[in-house]
């Protein structure tokens, strides 16, 4: 507890009517000093007899956080005594911005108050939300204390998602398991896999209402089901081939390209340079851990090894060499001069392969091309290198424009 400046002003105004009053001999000054120095007492009393036993609580919304799209925090605080609190200063810090300030009237006894604020979700990484903060002082606003409520807590913001089109039924696959009927999901049954968030491409009839009620997120219903082809992403992490805003790209559109395949009902194998790391997701709750993770990816400093190649190149290499059918998804910076030759012999071990540029280049003429540079729509691209259509692949030669707002 402490005064405020108002307590201070008082206190100097009492003894200075005090000193009038003793040199001039008038009592009238002896009382209002004696009133003010009453009233400090008073407000520290007040103030000290104070004993708050709140609940708090808070709530993400939506529960997976995405940079660049809308989130709050509902803050929930229960009164879990029989006395109403005084008037409340709520300042719940946030990482990355000035916090949330809230100012909250006095909560009565057994009774709660929500509150809610936006949360800066403009880049991926982790997001520190608190410590939560609550000040309160006496009516008077003499004294003022602060009380440290709730502690902080850490908030993952995701990888933005692009809204690429699934690849189902646009190209052949890699077997990786054994065919089989698909277990169908009844009409008003029960029986289902698992529930996850809506990605762009899935059929609304298996949004699950009573979830999404719940949870404020559109939940899919999904069956169990063998996966049996494979879509294979390799993404460049060199961060000699990267500006800041180019990484960035290149990590939401290498998510996007795994979320597209796992929409299409492919196994997934994710492919990392600089060290070579290779992944196999056969399970959503395996492509979750990989969302989690490229939340806080950075790009590789590693020096490359003096091979003549990069390991880029090396990648595509062994991967020419180790598989055959399936789709191939290439996420890089601006293409090396060689990158399109290599890709040539890669047509044909894989039945589709697209290239991802995230940074600004002046060579074109690779087959798939897809650029995610800042200055192109990558959408008309990447439905022209999945769809062969005549009218998609015109779209993109004619994709010379701006991203949209």
């Amino acid at each position: 507890m402490r005064p405020t400046r108002a307590s201070f002003a008082l206190i100097a105004a009492g003894l200075a009517m005090a000193f009038v009053g003793r040199a001039l001999g008038t009592l009238e000054m002896y009382l209002l000093a004696a009133m003010a120095g009453f009233a400090v007492i008073i407000a520290v009393l007040y103030t000290a007899s104070v004993q708050l036993d709140l609940e708090i609580s808070r709530r993400a919304s939506p529960t997976k956080l995405r940079a660049g799209q809308p989130a709050r925090i509902d803050l929930e605080i229960r009164n879990a005594s029989r006395r109403s609190t005084p008037v409340l200063r709520v300042t719940d810090h946030v990482s990355g911005s000035s916090g949330a300030k809230v100012s909250l009237a006095g909560i009565r006894g057994r009774s709660r108050s929500v509150v809610a604020y936006q949360l800066p979700t403009r880049t991926r990484g982790l997001l520190e939300v608190g410590p939560l903060d609550l000040a309160f002082g006496d009516p008077m606003a003499l004294t003022r204390s602060r009380v440290r409520a709730s502690a902080a807590t850490q908030l993952l913001v995701h990888a933005n998602l692009l809204p690429f089109v699934s690849l189902r039924g646009r190209m052949g696959h890699e077997q990786v398991g054994e065919l089989s009927n698909d277990r169908s999901l009844r009409s008003g049954g029960d029986e289902f896999f698992a529930l996850r968030p809506y990605v762009v491409g899935d059929e609304l009839r298996r949004v699950n209402w009573r979830a999404t009620a719940r949870t404020d997120e559109l939940m899919v219903r999904t069956d169990e089901r063998p996966r049996t082809g494979r879509t294979t992403v390799l993404f460049d992490k060199r961060a000699s081939v990267y500006s800041v805003e180019g990484f960035e790209r290149a990590v939401s559109a290498a998510l996007s390209a795994l979320i597209a395949g796992w929409t299409s009902e492919d196994s997934l194998r994710l492919v990392t340079t600089e060290p070579t790391l290779v992944t196999e997701v056969q399970t959503l709750h395996e492509l979750d851990l990989i969302d989690d993770q490229f939340a806080t990816l950075r790009w590789s400093t590693t020096a490359e090894e003096n091979s003549g190649q990069s390991s880029l190149l090396l990648n595509l290499r062994d991967l020419g060499r180790k598989s055959r059918g399936g789709t191939l998804i290439v996420v890089t910076g601006a293409p090396e001069d060689n990158l399109a030759a290599a890709l040539v012999g890669l047509r044909r071990r894989f039945e589709r392969v697209a290239t991802i540029t995230c940074e600004p280049s002046p060579i074109t003429g690779i087959r798939g091309h897809v650029r995610h540079d800042g200055l192109h729509d990558p959408l008309p691209e990447w439905r022209a290198a999945f769809s062969g259509s005549t009218a998609d692949i015109e779209t993109a030669a004619r994709g010379d424009r701006e991203v949209p707002a």
